[in-house]
């Protein structure tokens, strides 16, 4: 039942496609950078996406679920990434059988530097790691699968939607949680705009912080690194000194 198609928009081309997922797991999609793919819902999916925002009925497990359903950015999971680069595998074997063993040894030496960065995380925030606190504030709901893989909470302004624009109670909430938890810094990406987010940090401003809450950086990797030196590997270890330097740990 799968079918793709395109419409002629004037200036530009605006293609669709049906995709049908057949197992449950971790996927990505690789794409050219000038490329946009906006997922829409269709049948059989969520028919209350529009008010995925209200969790009042939900559990904290459904809660979990959600995120997972609606979060792109799986990649932001080492193990999950892991489980991407076999099926990139299998499949360049199968277009390029003769060339099996030498992308077998490839796919396995970049999937113990994956378990490396996998091992660090777990050392800093797993129940025992040398991080207690866990809770993170971000302007972007972008780290649901890393939150998931090892317990850390993202208190987000945004939903998935980066360039959204959060509402008085979206900001009030997220500086409640600055104020109750003592937290002082804020995570934004690469690419964002600091000055995007000086109206939260006005609201910050106390006698213990007297200029604000912080701004540091996570990368989420949705578009090519700045600098050309770095890679996932390099963005992911960036991510964790990030991560524990703003948790102070």
């Amino acid at each position: 039942d799968d079918h793709a198609g395109h419409e002629d928009h004037g200036d530009h081309l605006v293609g669709f496609a049906t995709i049908h997922i057949e197992e449950t797991g971790d996927y990505g999609f690789a794409l050219p950078s000038d490329l946009k793919f906006h997922i829409l819902m269709g049948e059989g999916a969520h028919d209350d996406h529009d008010d995925h925002d209200d969790h009042d009925d939900h559990d904290d497990h459904d809660d979990e679920d959600e995120a997972l359903a609606f979060d792109p950015h799986s990649w932001l999971d080492p193990l999950a990434f892991k489980a991407q680069v076999d099926v990139v595998l299998a499949n360049m074997i199968s277009q390029f059988p003769n060339e099996e063993s030498k992308f077998t040894a490839n796919a396995e030496a970049y999937k113990a530097k994956l378990d490396t960065v996998h091992t660090d995380y777990q050392t800093a925030f797993s129940e025992n790691g040398t991080c207690t606190d866990k809770t993170v504030i971000a302007n972007h709901n972008a780290y649901a699968y890393i939150g998931e893989r090892y317990g850390l909470e993202f208190v987000t302004v945004h939903g998935i939607d980066p360039e959204g624009e959060p509402s008085a109670a979206d900001i009030a909430e997220v500086v409640e949680r600055i104020n109750e938890d003592g937290i002082t810094v804020m995570f934004i990406e690469e690419f964002t705009d600091s000055t995007a987010v000086d109206s939260l940090i006005q609201q910050t401003v106390s006698s213990s912080m007297p200029n604000g809450i912080s701004v540091d950086y996570l990368y989420t990797m949705e578009l090519p690194p700045s600098n050309s030196d770095d890679d996932y590997i390099s963005l992911m270890n960036k991510n964790l000194v990030n991560l524990k330097s703003g948790l102070k740990c």
